[in-house]
């Protein structure tokens, strides 16, 4: 019988308008939406203002994130495409960026593995 840790977790490649590739649990994932234009803190997403991570003008597609001490959150994408696969532990590495962010090795495609709690606590504050 095989575990969830030997088919690894079903995982989604979101890349960044930085550059940078993030990789999450598919069930952190809300939508993916395509907007005409948002304000530099908020995106509209089904009649709620949701705080968007980051300045990103030229974004016009982003990820809503399920999040924890914020219902909802976006993502601003940059241009390549998402990516779905499963993340398997030898995927992992043991290298970390600048900003002591665990590294993952998928499709020769070097991503970060976020703390969302982390990115979250840098989300625009209402008021």
């Amino acid at each position: 019988m095989e575990t969830q840790a030997d088919n690894g977790v079903p995982s989604v490649l979101l890349p960044r308008v930085d550059g940078t590739t993030w990789v999450l649990p598919l069930n952190c994932l809300a939508e993916v939406v395509a907007v005409p234009e948002v304000s530099s803190q908020t995106l509209v997403w089904r009649g709620a203002a949701i705080p968007v991570l980051g300045a990103a003008q030229s974004a016009r597609v982003y990820a809503v994130l399920q999040g924890q001490d914020v219902r909802y959150w976006a993502l601003p994408l940059g241009p390549l495409p998402l990516v779905y696969r499963r993340l398997t532990a030898d995927q992992l590495t043991d290298a970390l960026t600048e900003d002591a962010v665990p590294v993952a090795l998928i499709d020769e495609r070097r991503c970060q593995v976020p703390d969302l709690l982390a990115a979250e606590s840098d989300l625009p504050r209402e008021g």
